[in-house]
């Protein structure tokens, strides 16, 4: 069930008869405001309600009659209608014809339509109407209702829901059964007005007909202007007709933006309804997405509208900005403690790097939302710190705070993270879900974020790179930067020394930066130290069945000042495969697949958190009595978006016939991916250049017995 978009209507429905002998009653408004009750009948061109006769077209509300929802039908402004039967049959045509040419689907939206309306007194109303054919299985989903509102705030309804067998038969969902819950709360959230209303629609099987509809009203609005309808208009099922009307109160001008739309369908239509101007976009016979590895997230790709009442920043940058500004405080009691987390550091990022790591370890994470002030701006720093916990705008409040209170400059920076698709910011919309750190050491800008805790700095969270960044209280729309492939590394330098059995035993040590670093920080400090001989043990039996674990060590996690470095000492007892006189090796952990490569070709831009570099060095110790048979030739790539070396060294003198501790061969790698995106256009180059790479470091390594050594 979509949120979105949409305002009032015209609306695209007739009236549907009610099947069977027990048949709902219904309160019907018209456009003037007349109400009407009973059971709807359709006879031509006109619609009877009980007793009384109306023109189709005087119809703008039909809701389903239960004590519950006849109460609240009073008041609404505009609504929607149950479809008629010979649009239902239509529908189902269509529907068919469209899942003939998208075979898989589980079932076909029929009909999407979306209203959005902005009330004169600044109420907003969404309404929603849909209609689904089931195909499969997993299509009845569409006959779950779960619609979220927040107590004291806002309120939802159903105006109706049913199925509609292939037979004609109907059968009505009753109001009465509808429930009202609190959702469970995760350990690190906690929204006390949180409620879910919730029921299933009788009857759904199978090549069903699904169709409901419903309203969401806003009566308790923080500010009236944040009105920013959105509506997207493809998804991982057919829509055959998507609409969304946006309604203002006549005269308000309204601005918007468009992403994916085909040209024709850019641009709204605009009429008058009552007392507002509607603005409405119509798509039609949309295919579904067909996911691929590694694709954007669903609201980059798909066509979609986004709306706002603002043509520029200032009123967004005015209202949060001066939010954010009283809330960094640099009260007797911050600056005291802003001078004890730095202690005798001397330069900006000593200062900065200590606040980083505080604020990170000692203000727990929790969001705990009330008002638009503390959802967007958090809650005064001295509050977050008596608490000892916030959610990420707290922690940047915090931060900033801190470091202001020692003489940096920092700032609250509002994002979208890069997993929920890139953010609209070409017109004021507070597209965002995220808030990280603007800091300025030595009058330099750098982004921190220290809702994650294991980062070090000034390494920041992966999802944060490549985003724009809002900050409010200097006005300003800035890119994050995507770090370089060093930032985000992974050093292995290993030995592997062969026995002639093909047995072997070996040293790893590896040292880490950015998100690799922290990635591995984090594991190894949930796991107990008591446990985590344990846990490399089935890491390298994972890795190399049979391996045994003969030492592990790793320097203190919890310190993040630190780099984190590792060493792992363990025997393999098939490191090679011995074959008559030869010994076949593969060596560990060093090929690299591109789950993301596999398609011949692409559609969507093939997308990864950030960059990312994998440094190899193996030296391996030939076993007594066998010679290496033949060097690979070395690969080397340099592209747009991978950067690759590899190749292996022979012995000193360059013989590759040695053997023994003379013999030792080293093989060297280093893969870089470069950047975060590969658009279509790209990825032809992109996947011959990964074949080659994943080819070459598959390598073998072949070793033949001497004959001398064979004749013993």
């Amino acid at each position: 069930m979509k949120r979105a978009a949409a305002c009032l209507a015209f609306l695209l429905c007739g009236i549907a008869a009610c099947l069977g002998p027990a048949e709902p009653k219904f309160t019907v408004e018209t456009w003037d405001g007349q109400k009407h009750a009973g059971a709807l009948r359709l006879e031509g061109d006109t619609v009877r309600v009980g007793r009384r006769t109306l023109r189709r077209e005087e119809v703008a509300l039909a809701v389903q009659e239960a004590e519950a929802t006849a109460r609240q039908a009073a008041g609404a402004v505009e609504g929607l209608r149950p479809l008629s039967d010979a649009e239902l049959a239509r529908y189902r045509e269509r529907a068919k014809a469209m899942a003939a040419k998208a075979p898989g689907s589980d079932s076909v939206q029929c009909l999407d339509y979306g209203q959005e309306i902005l009330t004169p007194d600044g109420k907003r109303i969404y309404r929603y109407h849909a209609l689904h054919l089931v195909l499969k299985e997993g299509g009845r989903k569409a006959g779950d209702l779960t619609l979220g509102f927040e107590e004291g705030r806002s309120r939802e309804r159903v105006f109706f829901a049913r199925s509609i067998a292939p037979d004609g038969r109907v059968q009505w969902l009753d109001p009465a059964t509808l429930k009202v819950a609190t959702p469970s709360q995760e350990a690190q959230f906690l929204d006390t007005r949180g409620r879910v209303l919730s029921g299933r629609i009788p009857g759904v099987e199978v090549d069903c007909l699904v169709e409901y509809a419903y309203e969401f009203l806003n009566y308790n609005p923080d500010v009236p202007d944040y009105f920013f309808p959105s509506f997207y208009f493809q998804g991982d099922e057919a829509f055959l007709d998507s609409v969304i009307d946006v309604a203002v109160p006549r005269g308000r001008k309204l601005n918007w933006t468009t992403r994916n739309m085909p040209p024709e369908a850019r641009e709204p239509k605009r009429s008058a309804r009552g007392g507002y101007d509607v603005y409405r976009w119509v798509m039609h016979d949309i295919p579904p997405y067909t996911p691929e590895p590694m694709m954007p997230h669903r609201s980059e790709i798909a066509p979609a509208v986004h709306c706002s009442l603002f043509f520029d920043w200032d009123e967004l940058h005015k209202r949060t900005g001066g939010y954010q500004r009283e809330r960094i405080e640099t009260t007797s009691d911050v600056v005291s403690l802003a001078k004890k987390i730095v202690g005798e550091a001397k330069t900006d990022d000593e200062k900065l790097a200590a606040i980083y790591h505080w604020v990170q370890r000692n203000v727990n994470y929790m969001s705990i939302k009330g008002s638009l002030s503390s959802s967007w701006a958090g809650h005064p720093a001295s509050e977050t710190l008596k608490n000892g916990y916030g959610d990420c705008t707290d922690k940047a409040i915090v931060l900033a705070s801190l470091a202001k209170a020692v003489g940096i400059e920092a700032y609250p920076a509002i994002v979208q993270t890069n997993d929920e698709g890139r953010a609209v910011t070409d017109i004021p919309i507070p597209d965002a879900n995220h808030c990280i750190s603007l800091v300025l050491p030595n009058g330099k800008p750098r982004f921190i974020d220290s809702t994650a805790s294991d980062h070090r700095y000034p390494y920041f969270r992966s999802d944060d790179h490549g985003v724009k960044a809002i900050i409010h209280m200097t006005g300003q729309l800035l890119d994050v930067p995507v770090p370089p492939p060093e930032d985000n590394l992974r050093e292995s330098v290993q030995e592997l020394s062969l026995k002639p059995d093909g047995s072997g035993e070996a040293v790893e040590k590896n040292a880490y930066t950015g998100e690799y670093e922290a990635a591995i920080r984090g594991y190894w400090r949930s796991v107990a130290p008591a446990l985590r001989g344990h846990m490399m043990q089935q890491y390298l039996q994972r890795r190399s069945p049979g391996a045994t674990c003969t030492g592990f060590q790793l320097s203190d996690a919890d310190d993040l000042a630190k780099p984190l470095t590792m060493e792992i000492r363990y025997r393999i007892p098939v490191a090679a495969t011995r074959t008559r006189d030869l010994l076949i090796l593969a060596p560990p952990a060093f090929s690299h697949d591109f789950p993301e490569a596999a398609l011949q070709t692409r559609k969507f831009p093939v997308e990864r958190a950030t960059t990312q570099e994998m440094r190899t060095t193996l030296k391996v110790t030939c076993p007594p009595g066998f010679a290496l048979v033949g060097v690979p030739e070395p690969l080397a790539i340099h592209g747009k978006h991978l950067w690759f070396e590899g190749s292996v060294t022979a012995a000193p003198d360059g013989k590759p016939a040695l053997s023994g501790a003379e013999g030792a061969l080293t093989l060297r790698q280093t893969l870089k991916w470069l950047t975060r995106r590969v658009p279509p256009e790209d990825y032809g180059e992109y996947r011959a250049q990964a074949t080659q790479i994943a080819g070459w470091s598959d390598l073998k390594l072949v070793f033949r017995q001497t004959k001398a050594e064979a004749g013993k």
